[in-house]
């Protein structure tokens, strides 16, 4: 990682899947110059917002990609770069080749797929109840059959007992004889 004096490096996240490697500058940047080679990704920009911040970061990949075959997308708050391997397979246990902890990088998750994720196919992620909405076997009206929710049974908390000694004594006394508060 390396940056010129005077500028700073941007917020980064990263995510990778067996194939490619996601890159993401976290600020509204313009003026922007970005440099993909076999193994490094230059990036930089000044922010859209305040002029006098401008950022330049170098980062070294853990792995060769191929710079012929990245992809950019300008979603406005931030710029993603799809980068993919030069050759699909084992994860990278990191994206750079630093020793240290880059202060500014971080994972993003909601990109992110383990080598387990990969294997299970091309399955569409639908969030947390993915695979109970795709599966197409059924009815929707058996699907809540464990609820219960059709059956006509006694209501369950008749016989809960008071939590308070006055209830108590309140409902032995009749609702007729209720009891003063001592003055």
């Amino acid at each position: 990682m390396s940056a010129a004096a005077g500028s700073i490096p941007p917020p980064v996240s990263w995510a990778q899947r067996s194939d490619l490697v996601y890159v993401i500058i976290d600020v509204e940047c313009k003026d922007i110059e970005q440099k993909v080679t076999e193994n490094s990704f230059t990036f930089k920009g000044v922010n859209a917002l305040d002029a006098s911040k401008k950022y330049e970061v170098t980062l070294n990949f853990f792995g060769t990609v191929d710079p012929e075959k990245v992809t950019s997308k300008n979603i406005g708050r931030c710029l993603e770069f799809t980068i993919p391997k030069k050759a699909s397979g084992p994860f990278w246990p990191s994206l750079t080749t630093d020793k240290t902890k880059l202060h500014f990088l971080k994972a993003n998750f909601a990109k992110w797929r383990d080598e387990s994720d990969d294997e299970e196919g091309d399955a569409k992620d639908n969030g947390m109840f993915g695979n109970f909405l795709s599966n197409s076997g059924g009815d929707w009206n058996n699907k809540f059959d464990d609820f219960n929710v059709d059956d006509e049974e006694e209501d369950s908390d008749d016989n809960i007992p008071s939590l308070s000694q006055n209830d108590e004594e309140e409902e032995e006394a009749g609702e007729g004889d209720k009891k003063k508060p001592a003055a």
